[in-house]
């Protein structure tokens, strides 16, 4: 008696333990299935504005990030990648980060940009008409002997937008 007693209590905590391991296993399942469900929301959301973007043209309000890439003038300059895109009221700015603190200004569409105070590399915020095509800028720097303006091209690739 007392040995089928112990065979009794010793079934009863073997299936309270598969239920706790159960539990845990499912526990984690479900955090799993969290994280996948919110990667795929965000990746959801990014293909959501590229193929917007390419089938009307604009962005909802809002602020993004897309590949930049730069071409022109000696090819020792670059700007940071991806940068921040805002889209408000049909109108769309960039935040260009170039790779040198020495550039005091930029020239887009024939206006004038000055850097927006920021410690490190020279910042601007300019005006995008439009992504996936080449948008000619001038930037001066003041790394040479005397201020030079220099002929450049940025690119915004659509297909990458976050």
């Amino acid at each position: 008696m007392k040995r089928l007693s112990i065979i009794v209590a010793t079934m009863v905590l073997a299936s309270l333990l598969a239920l706790c391991v159960g539990c845990s296993s499912q526990s984690s399942s479900s955090s799993a299935s969290a994280g996948a469900s919110a990667s795929a929301t965000s990746a959801s959301s990014s293909a959501t504005a590229a193929s917007k973007y390419a089938s009307t043209g604009k962005l909802d309000d809002g602020e993004y990030t897309v590949a930049v890439t730069l071409s022109g003038g000696t090819g020792k300059a670059t700007v940071e990648s991806p940068a921040k895109i805002t889209a408000a009221g049909g109108k769309m700015t960039a935040v260009i980060v170039w790779s040198s603190p020495n550039y005091d200004k930029m020239v887009v569409d024939g206006e004038e940009y000055l850097p927006v105070p920021r410690a490190g590399n020279s910042t601007f915020e300019i005006p995008v008409s439009a992504l996936d095509k080449d948008l000619a800028v001038q930037a001066e720097t003041t790394a040479m002997s005397e201020p030079h303006m220099i002929d450049y091209t940025l690119h915004f690739d659509s297909s990458t937008l976050s």
